[in-house]
């Protein structure tokens, strides 16, 4: 499950961030959003709530906070998620994006260190 958590993190860094890949993926951001939700609700209320005060338990807690914001955000056919966007400053959301980077940087490197 940490590989398909990771893809989804990665997902929603390209669809928050102008990059060249960001117009071939938003024809399709609201069904990568909602199943980086979905991931990102699976980390915080299946793996992290039953593994807090380990490791992974308080990585996958925090990262899937920031996933299930981060997601949320790009869901924008939300009336509730228009309203989000509109009050929280651009700090608060860059903040939680460089965070996102900080945790997908981490799972990805730990993933190839495994598999190698």
């Amino acid at each position: 499950m940490g590989i398909v958590v990771t893809v989804f993190m990665i997902l929603i860094l390209l669809l928050s961030v102008p990059n060249p890949l960001r117009a071939g993926l938003q024809k399709n951001q609201v069904i990568f959003a909602s199943l980086a939700l979905l991931a990102g609700l699976w980390n915080v209320l299946w793996y992290g709530s039953q593994h807090l005060g380990e490791f992974w338990g308080n990585a996958a807690f925090v990262s899937g906070l920031l996933m299930t914001f981060t997601s949320l955000l790009l869901i924008k056919t939300w009336p509730l998620v228009e309203k989000l966007n509109n009050i929280l400053p651009a700090i608060v959301r860059i903040a939680a994006l460089l965070a996102l980077a900080g945790y997908t940087s981490f799972y990805a490197y730990t993933l190839i260190l495994m598999n190698l």
